[in-house]
């Protein structure tokens, strides 16, 4: 999934992440924004996520 351009990334926002990790693997496109990044890293689901620099076929 392509990351690299949200204008605003909240609770809501991860929670759509989290649960679509859930039901399959999910591999989050970059460069991921500062502040997608912070919220993965403080919630501790960062490790739930395979990060790529560039949006490609997964």
């Amino acid at each position: 999934m392509d990351v690299a351009r949200p204008a605003f990334a909240d609770s809501a926002f991860l929670s759509v992440l989290v649960r679509l990790r859930r039901t399959r693997r999910l591999v989050l496109g970059g460069p991921v924004p500062d502040q997608l990044r912070r919220l993965v890293e403080m919630t501790g689901v960062l490790p739930l996520f395979e990060i790529r620099d560039g949006a490609g076929p997964a």
